[in-house]
């Protein structure tokens, strides 16, 4: 059932904690707060644990993934940080060729991005010793 959609959405999900400087348990927090009225510490420690299963089972469903990415996209912390967050949305209008070419050319630039950011952080963190 796992899906390279899923998979691509995890990382986009895990990427986005790193840059803003999130752990897993903070993302579950501010998701909680945002998807929920009440602040339960029971149900919010069950809330952190299902989040951690959805980030690493290759069965999570990619439309749940998908909401989280909604909800995050809209928390202010990760508002003021202008990350781009990609988001796909469908269309009839572009053949299957066109489209698929599209998503490698996606691929390629975030794996680009992501190796030059890491690339960066390297160099300022040889630069400090």
């Amino acid at each position: 059932m796992g899906t390279d959609r899923t998979k691509e959405l995890q990382k986009t999900i895990e990427s986005v904690i790193a840059r803003v400087g999130w752990s897993r348990k903070a993302l579950a927090r501010q998701l909680h707060w945002e998807l929920n009225d009440n602040d339960d510490e029971d149900e919010l420690r069950r809330f952190e644990e299902r989040l951690k299963k959805d980030l690493t089972r290759p069965s999570t469903r990619p439309e749940l993934l998908e909401h989280y990415l909604d909800v995050i996209r809209s928390i202010p912390e990760v508002e003021k940080a202008n990350l781009v967050i990609p988001q796909y949305i469908p269309s009839r209008k572009i053949s299957p060729e066109i489209k698929g070419a599209l998503v490698d050319l996606s691929k390629d630039l975030t794996k680009n991005l992501t190796d030059s950011d890491q690339d960066s952080k390297e160099r300022k963190e040889g630069q400090k010793i």
